[in-house]
């Protein structure tokens, strides 16, 4: 169990938990206090809090990648002792230097809440397997407004379980409010979940939601791009949502994503044709990061149209599109080693 004034600084982290300037003073704390435990986990936070300000690559960011595990290695097991002997979930990780995140199942997050954040009042991301039947009692608890990140990858396995109204009461949800993330890949969304996705006001603070693997097609895309309820976007995984070309216009089409930096659209049957309208997206020249793997872009007009729009892409995956040779030349002269093909 934390000190008295272990706990105070622990309170103070959760409070403001977009902020470092607690996490470093709890490892100054931690240094003073001295003992060898104390100034590996004053490392980590450090470390920790640095990786997350340097760009991916930066070789200061990979030396501290390198420490940071190390000392996860060494510590770990001591630092999560208390949640593994209450048998509440597994997977835990670290991030700026408190755990983050990990697994459990809901009914026992929302039974257990309380012993929950009481072990790790910095938990901010939770993974939720297999949750059919549960996320309606999810959506219930606010112990839900404690997350940042929610993923409920794949909720059922079976095909038959009614996710589709779990998930509406998700969207619904006033303790889903504070969500950051959402991960609902593989959950079946057609249409109508994408329209009730859509309509959700409370998810209004999304930056990142991942929808892969659903058969949204046009119409389903067509629905969220229609909404200002996800202007907030930076990230979105539309993979294997069985666009092609039409969904691929749809998407096109949106007025809103102001803040879209990420686009994810792995296998999802689009023609050059389809690529040459998405360009022509008025989110399209912010984009810094295009996934276009598995896509049928064999023709030099679809290449050239990236390359000219994509002004602020850093990096481009057209690995498995079938490019032509004037295509991949077109596309390599303009972004060189930021293009994967």
């Amino acid at each position: 169990m934390p000190t008295h004034d272990e706990a105070a600084f622990l309170h103070a982290i959760a409070a403001a938990p977009d902020d470092d300037t607690p996490r470093l003073v709890f490892a100054d704390w931690l240094d003073e206090r001295g003992s060898d435990d104390d100034r590996a986990r004053a490392a980590l936070i450090r470390a920790q809090c640095r990786i997350e300000v340097l760009p991916a690559g930066n070789k200061e960011r990979k030396q501290l990648e390198r420490e940071a595990k190390a000392l996860l290695r060494a510590h770990e097991r001591g630092w999560t002792a208390e949640l593994r002997a209450a048998k509440l979930g597994t997977g835990w990780t670290f991030r700026r230097g408190f755990l983050d995140g990990g697994s459990m199942s809901p009914t026992k997050f929302v039974e257990r809440g309380d012993e929950l954040f009481r072990l790790a009042p910095t938990l901010r991301a939770l993974r939720f397997p297999n949750a059919a039947n549960e996320v309606t009692e999810l959506a219930g608890s606010p112990f839900l407004a404690r997350l940042a990140s929610v993923d409920l990858t794949q909720m059922c396995t079976c095909g038959w379980c009614g996710i589709d109204e779990e998930l509406r009461d998700l969207f619904k949800s006033k303790h889903a409010a504070g969500l950051r993330c959402l991960n609902v890949s593989l959950d079946r969304i057609d249409t109508a979940g994408a329209r009730a996705l859509a309509r959700s006001k409370v998810l209004a603070n999304l930056t990142d939601l991942d929808l892969s693997g659903n058969p949204l097609g046009a119409e389903g895309v067509g629905a969220l791009v229609g909404t200002k309820n996800l202007n907030g976007l930076v990230s979105l995984d539309l993979s294997a949502c069985s666009l092609g070309a039409l969904g691929a216009a749809a998407l096109a089409g949106a007025a809103h994503f102001p803040a879209l930096r990420r686009l994810e659209l792995r296998d999802n049957a689009i023609t050059s044709a389809g690529i040459v309208a998405l360009a022509g997206a008025a989110f399209f020249p912010a984009l810094t990061d295009l996934d276009l793997r598995g896509n049928h872009i064999s023709s030099e007009a679809g290449a050239r149209a990236v390359a000219a729009h994509g002004a602020n892409l850093e990096r481009l995956d057209v690995r498995g599109c079938n490019l032509g040779a004037r295509a991949r030349a077109a596309l390599k002269a303009r972004f060189g080693s930021g293009l994967n093909a």
